[in-house]
C-alpha cells in the first residue's frame, strides 16, 4: 500500500505541475492509479480503458474493487471491443451507455506487398506446393487453446492429410507437452514450433488458413495481423473476435475449448480453397480501413475534443 501510495502522490504532482487537459490510462493497475491521481489533481478529463474480459479479477481478487473504483472516478472509459464494454458492465455494474468502444489500432503498413514473399517463406519453411500451411500466432500458454488445435489438427489431417500446422510465440511452459499431444495423435512430424519470430507478416505471407484458439481474448491483434495478411481464420467465438471478422469472407467462428468444432471449421476453410483473389484483397482493404493507427487515433482525438 505504500508503494500504491507513493505512485499516486508522484502521479498527482507530475498532473499538478504539467496541467494536462486529459489524464488517460489503459491497464488495471495503471487504471486504478490514474483515475485516483486524476481526480486528486483536478485534471479536466479522466479516462480509463478496458483492454480486455475481466478475467484478472478472478485471478486477482483485489483488482475487483479496484476497478470498480476506477470505473467510478472516470469520466469516460474506454473499451477496446464491444465484447469488452459488455462485460465491464455486467462485472462492475457500469452503465454500457457510458462506455466508449474504440478498437485497436495496429501498424497495417507492415502488410503491404507482403504478397510476393509468399514463395519464399514457403522454401523457407519446406512447404510443398500442394501443401496448406496452417498458423497459429500466440505464445504457447494454455489459454491460447494449443492443445485444442492440436486434436483439431489431427482430425482435419484424417480427411486432408497435406495439412501443416506452423505455432509461432515463446514457449511459456508448456511447448514440451504440446510436442507429445502431436506425437499422440499421430501429426508429430506436421506440426512446427517455431518460437519468437522477428517478421510475423513474412511468416503470415506463406501460409493459407490463419487460426485463433483462444479460450479468452479481449481484442486480439494476432487476429487482426491475420486478416491484414489476406488469411480466411479459423477463430473462436471468444471476446471481440466475432467483432473482427464480421462481413469477413472465408472466415469461420467456432466454439472454444472444442476440438471437434475447430476441426469442423478447419475443414470448412479447407474447402474453400483455392478461395477466389478477391476475398483476400476485400479482407486486406477491409483491416486497413477498420483498425489502421490512424483511424484509431482520430478516434481518440474526436472523444478528446468533443469532450
Amino acid at each position: 500500500m505504500l508503494v500504491l501510495g507513493a505512485a499516486v502522490t508522484s502521479l498527482v504532482v507530475r498532473i499538478a505541475l504539467t496541467r494536462p487537459r486529459v489524464v488517460h490510462a489503459f491497464l488495471p493497475l495503471t487504471n486504478f492509479l490514474g483515475a485516483l491521481a486524476g481526480r486528486f489533481a483536478l485534471a479536466p478529463l479522466v479516462i480509463t480503458s478496458r483492454r480486455g474480459l475481466g478475467y484478472h479479477q478472478e485471478r486477482w481478487p483485489r483488482a475487483k474493487p479496484m476497478d470498480r473504483i476506477a470505473n467510478r472516478l472516470s469520466h469516460i472509459v474506454v473499451a477496446n471491443s464491444h465484447a469488452v464494454a459488455a462485460d465491464t458492465a455486467a462485472r462492475d455494474g457500469y452503465d454500457i451507455d457510458k462506455i466508449k468502444v474504440i478498437p485497436n489500432g495496429l501498424d497495417l503498413g507492415r502488410f503491404d506487398d507482403i504478397n510476393p514473399r509468399r514463395d519464399q517463406t514457403r522454401r523457407r519453411l519446406g512447404l510443398e506446393p500442394d501443401e496448406i500451411g496452417i498458423v497459429i500466432v500466440a505464445n504457447l500458454i494454455a489459454y491460447k487453446g494449443h492443445e485444442d488445435l492440436i486434436e483439431a489438427f489431427a482430425r482435419a489431417s484424417e480427411k486432408r492429410p497435406n495439412l501443416r500446422l506452423f505455432m509461432a510465440g515463446q514457449d511459456r511452459g508448456i511447448g514440451q507437452g504440446l510436442a507429445e499431444e502431436a506425437q499422440r495423435f499421430g501429426v508429430g512430424s506436421k506440426v512446427h514450433a517455431l518460437g519468437i519470430q522477428s517478421d510475423v507478416p513474412g511468416l503470415l505471407a506463406g501460409m493459407d488458413i490463419g487460426v485463433i484458439a483462444s479460450h479468452e481474448e479481449g481484442f486480439c491483434n494476432a487476429l487482426m495481423e491475420k486478416l491484414a495478411a489476406g488469411l480466411p481464420v479459423v477463430a473462436t467465438n471468444v471476446g471481440g473476435n466475432p467483432e473482427a471478422v464480421s462481413g469477413m469472407p472465408g472466415c469461420v467462428l467456432v466454439e472454444p475449448r472444442n476440438p471437434a468444432d475447430l476441426a469442423r471449421g478447419l475443414l470448412a476453410v479447407l474447402d474453400r480453397l483455392p478461395e477466389p483473389a478477391a476475398d483476400r484483397e476485400f479482407r486486406q482493404r477491409t483491416m486497413r480501413e477498420r483498425y489502421s493507427i490512424g483511424a484509431m487515433v482520430d478516434a481518440y482525438e474526436r472523444l478528446y475534443l468533443a469532450v
